[in-house]
């Protein structure tokens, strides 16, 4: 990744693997509140340079609104990819239009899962009050980049942060299951370990679609 993204995702790199690491030790429900506190304390500092860059948030939302129309209703992933980074250059200080260009880099085809992991990553650790602890969505995102990308340990543990931070837990279990149905075989085992997490913790009793053993995660999508 070029220009002053660069500096930043390799420094949001280092921000958010302290996360990933609490999450590492954290197997029970009881120890959220650890997960919780890592991810809040991994905002950029203000003085960070994507932070005082000239934004034109008005063009930004246009740029953004046209993707989503693209993507949702005409299913053109390339539009909206072109139409988000568009929105991400005039305003990359917005965890929404870095989180959402990570999302559509990682929908092309074939998926662009480090692109995708380096721009989830960086919203991650944007300053943003709505999102003190990240957008569910971009630690979702990160999970599926980094197993995507050959790194399961670390897509392990993002899912294992989604578990602890997600307002809906079966929500994020289906999720899981989706990423599974259509990525392949690279998700199973973080998918896998997610979903035995909930189990022994005791929290699979909340939702079928937290099921544990599974009786094939892709079949459970179907639903």
């Amino acid at each position: 990744m070029a220009g002053p993204l660069a500096p930043a995702a390799q420094r949001a790199e280092r921000l958010v693997q302290s996360v990933l690491n609490v999450a590492d030790q954290s197997d029970n429900a009881l120890r959220d509140n650890e997960i919780r506190s890592a991810a809040y304390a991994i905002r950029l500092a203000p003085d960070d340079p994507l932070m005082e860059v000239w934004v034109d948030t008005n063009e930004a939302r246009l740029f953004s609104e046209g993707a989503a129309i693209a993507y949702w209703r005409r299913g053109s992933i390339q539009e909206a990819l072109v139409l988000q980074r568009g929105a991400f250059g005039a305003n990359p200080r917005d965890p929404d239009i870095a989180g959402n260009l990570a999302f559509y880099h990682l929908r092309q085809q074939p998926a662009q899962a480090d692109t995708a992991r380096q721009l989830a990553l960086y919203a991650l650790t944007t300053r943003d009050r709505k999102y003190p602890t990240g957008r569910i969505e971009d630690w979702t995102t990160l999970a599926i980049a980094s197993a995507l990308s050959g790194r399961e340990r670390d897509a392990r543990n993002a899912w294992f942060v989604t578990v602890a931070l997600a307002p809906n837990l079966a929500r994020q279990c289906k999720a899981a299951a989706e990423a599974y149905a259509q990525y392949g075989e690279r998700l199973r085992a973080p998918v896998e370990a997610m979903l035995y997490r909930v189990h022994s913790s005791g929290r699979s009793e909340r939702s079928v679609d937290c099921d544990w053993p599974t009786r094939g995660t892709a079949a459970r999508v179907a639903r």
